[in-house]
């Protein structure tokens, strides 16, 4: 069957993820998000033991046992309305400016996000470190539509890829105290463009994309701190420090990733096989990931209660939004699913992004 020719420029803009920026601000460009951490409200940085820690605190990979190995994780996300976005567009003609400008009115002032990622990781102690290796293969794209008298399509997108390796110690010298260190080489493909009707309804749109997009590479580090220490055997308190990012990275004519630092405190609890974390974070304590300030949007709160088998319930409020998530473990393939909001305004409530994110990991953990 031939696809047309915005079917074709629809699944480029797609697989190669161009989609979702904000009506007023851009949303909070975190290196990555994992599906786990999402679902507990986006606060991992004292909760840190498992695959994620790599990209949210390495010093949580101190609290590796065993071998881990993720062997395939594709991992896709979508904000509420992009799947009909996507039909709209395929159903109408794409060479026709009228009715392309007709469906980007219907849309003025949404916005809409994708994501696919594919890493590959191992992970493994060595004497009495943890240590983790992973591949990256990872895009998002943010897409918005303003301007009602002249509708135009805001799109930004990084793609990204490369290596990260992670190492987490916990000191003899001071029990309870993890540091941790990771470094990352990337290379990014970023377009970040606003296009009229006139420009999508052209038989070369296609083209325009290829030759909008902007290339880099570059290479940073992150620095990461735990502390954890039972009270009374009742709980086991954390508390977390990470540095992402240190180094911010400049990928040239790409897009840049900022620097983010963000803080942590988490509580654990463990009853009749049953564990319940509780979990709160501060995100970019030094003002770096967006122009606005909002103390709201930086605020992030969770819990995760995991059953004695298989399976593992969470909940939080993440930039003042409600978010949830569930993982069914069956020891070779795991299955993960959570939804949160992005603020997509200057401040809390202003302006949700409600966003659903699925993954299926085939390997084992920790």
């Amino acid at each position: 069957m031939r696809l047309t020719k915005y079917a074709r420029v629809s699944l480029c803009v797609f697989v190669v993820l161009l989609l979702a920026t904000s009506a007023w601000a851009e949303s909070y460009r975190s290196f990555h998000k994992g599906v786990r951490p999402l679902g507990m409200g986006g606060a991992f940085t004292a909760v840190a033991n498992d695959q994620n820690a790599i990209d949210y605190n390495p010093a949580g990979l101190s609290r590796t046992e065993g071998v881990g190995l993720g062997i395939l994780n594709p991992m896709v996300a979508a904000s509420e309305d992009s799947y009909d976005l996507y039909n709209d567009f395929d159903d109408i003609d794409q060479n026709d400016t009228a009715e392309v400008a007709e469906l980007l009115s219907k849309y003025v002032g949404d916005n809409f996000h994708v994501k696919v990622a594919a890493d590959i990781y191992a992970g493994f102690r060595v004497g009495g470190a943890g240590v983790m290796v992973a591949g990256v293969g990872r895009g998002v794209a943010d897409m918005a539509i303003r301007n009602p008298t002249y509708p135009e399509l805001y799109i930004t997108s990084d793609v990204d890829y490369g290596g990260q390796v992670g190492v987490g110690y916990e000191l003899p010298m001071v029990p309870g105290l993890s540091l941790g260190v990771g470094v990352k080489a990337l290379n990014r493909e970023s377009i970040d463009e606003v296009y009229t009707a006139v420009d999508i309804a052209d038989d070369d749109f296609e083209d325009t994309l290829k030759d909008d997009q902007k290339d880099g590479s570059d290479a940073s580090f992150d620095l990461g701190m735990i502390w954890s220490r039972e009270v009374e055997g009742v709980t086991r308190v954390s508390l977390g420090l990470a540095g992402i990012n240190i180094r911010e990275m400049d990928f040239g004519e790409a897009r840049d990733q900022e620097s983010q630092y963000n803080a942590g405190v988490a509580f654990e609890q463990t009853f009749f096989g049953f564990t319940l974390t509780e979990a709160l974070d501060y995100h970019d304590i030094t003002d770096n990931l967006a122009e606005d300030d909002s103390t709201e949007k930086k605020l992030h709160m969770g819990a995760e209660l995991t059953f004695p088998m298989i399976l593992a319930v969470r909940g939080g409020l993440s930039q003042g939004y409600y978010t949830a998530g569930a993982t069914v473990d069956l020891t070779l393939i795991r299955f993960d699913v959570a939804t949160y909001g992005e603020e997509m305004g200057v401040y809390s409530g202003q302006k949700e992004n409600r966003r659903y994110v699925a993954q299926v990991s085939m390997g084992w953990s920790w």
